[in-house]
């Protein structure tokens, strides 16, 4: 339990240094800045999801199953990181003219620059994923607090200098991710890990595993941020502003299931009975979602207006239909962990497949007609139909039993809460 309390303590502190964050660029640049910032960090963050997240799934596996010491897999690990991020951060400055083409000169300079984040971001996340399957939750946590903190100061030393701008703030976003791979690379040298060179059979075994997993990677990513790419290309950077103001808020309720699933990834990979320690993982994580994501929805006016000021205010009908998909995701991301878990990443796929169709034909029909309102619609159907999916794979590989997951749910969530609180 020690753990799981740690990881929510680090996910709190995340969330709610992100929510800072995200009121101070609401007030110092208004929706229009807002969504320029957001257009900068779009393709980078993309581009980073897509070149690491599979990886970094199978050097937790690998970690935690005993595949490969810390000391042979880290020099492997930050190749892995380099090479990927190098060459993703490449492809993106090639396209970035093409996909800013509409956008100010301004915002086309710093999503430039930002593309450093990509191989930085690697590195700190492959490293983390090695502290996370050795069940390190201490350094995991303090390297993914460090990007959160550091970016935070900046934006705020920024605001305190009257030099907010989008350039100043990509810059300060910028030093977040590179203060968090250099606090990874110094806390995997002091245990030892950075070997003299990398081993091609710990790099091949890493690929090998990641290889299925890719394609599913690709449609999460595309599924997640599609949204966002055809707002950017479709509306303006207000409508974005406005949209991502929405999620900064409206994705609190699915933090918890987030933090939850890391945590419980390595934990269900190394028992044989996964059913029970995935239907309680799965409780948890659906009833705190669905709590939060009530009071965001009856609070949703006087929030906005507080937090980011009556230039907000259409911000609010956003929130609603996106902590709605919120709660579908808490379900699915422990779902998802559970199959990975079982060792059959590859049916994640086919949620993927069917999230990503609904959230194509729903942006299509919904986004020219209702604008960004329409977006949030079909995120929170996106997730409904992935996480329905995930479920009847799970109850096939992972040992979920539908039935006792609802008949014993009331116990369960009384006794975990007994146990929080005691």
């Amino acid at each position: 339990m020690r753990h799981i309390v740690q990881s929510f303590a680090t996910t709190a502190a995340v969330q709610l240094l992100g929510l800072v964050n995200a009121v101070l660029l609401a007030r110092l640049l208004g929706p229009d800045g807002r969504g320029e910032i957001a257009l900068v960090v779009l393709y980078p963050l993309l581009l980073h999801a897509l070149a690491g997240l599979a990886v970094n799934d199978a050097i937790v596996y690998r970690t935690a199953t005993g595949g490969a010491a810390p000391q042979r897999l880290v020099p492997s690990v930050l190749v892995l990181a380099v090479a990927l991020g190098g060459a993703a951060a490449a492809a993106g400055l090639l396209l970035v003219p093409t996909l800013h083409g509409n956008h100010d000169a301004e915002v086309v300079r710093s999503a430039a620059v930002y593309m450093a984040m990509v191989p930085a971001g690697l590195v700190a996340l492959h490293l983390g994923a090695v502290f996370q399957g050795r069940l390190e939750y201490g350094a995991w946590n303090a390297i993914r607090l460090a990007t959160t903190v550091v970016t935070v100061a900046g934006v705020l030393s920024l605001a305190l200098l009257g030099a907010a701008s989008v350039p100043t703030v990509t810059l300060a976003y910028l030093l977040g991710f590179a203060a968090s791979a250099a606090l990874a690379v110094l806390l995997a040298s002091r245990r030892g890990w950075l070997g003299p060179r990398p081993e091609r059979p710990e790099i091949a075994a890493v690929l090998r595993f990641a290889a299925p997993l890719q394609v599913g990677v690709l449609v999460q990513v595309v599924a997640e941020r599609l949204d966002q790419v055809l707002i950017s290309q479709l509306l303006t950077p207000t409508d974005l502003g406005l949209y991502v103001a929405a999620m900064a808020i409206a994705t609190i309720p699915a933090i918890p299931a987030v933090t939850l699933g890391n945590v419980a990834y390595p934990r269900i990979a190394s028992i044989a009975d996964r059913g029970p320690v995935t239907e309680r993982y799965l409780r948890l994580s659906v009833a705190l979602a669905a709590v939060i994501a009530l009071l965001l929805v009856l609070a949703g006016d006087r929030l906005v207006a507080v937090l980011y000021g009556p230039a907000f205010a259409p911000a609010v009908p956003i929130l609603g239909w996106y902590a709605a998909g919120a709660v579908a995701m808490a379900a699915r991301a422990i779902l998802a962990q559970a199959v990975k878990a079982a060792g059959r990443p590859g049916l994640t796929l086919q949620a993927e497949m069917l999230g990503l169709a609904v959230d194509v034909v729903a942006l299509l029909v919904l986004l020219p007609r209702i604008g960004v309102v329409g977006a949030a619609v079909a995120y929170a159907a996106m997730q409904g139909a992935a996480t329905v999916r995930l479920a009847f794979a799970a109850r096939r590989v992972a040992g979920l039993d539908l039935v006792r997951l609802v008949r014993d749910t009331p116990r369960e969530l009384r006794d975990q809460a007994a146990r929080l609180l005691g």
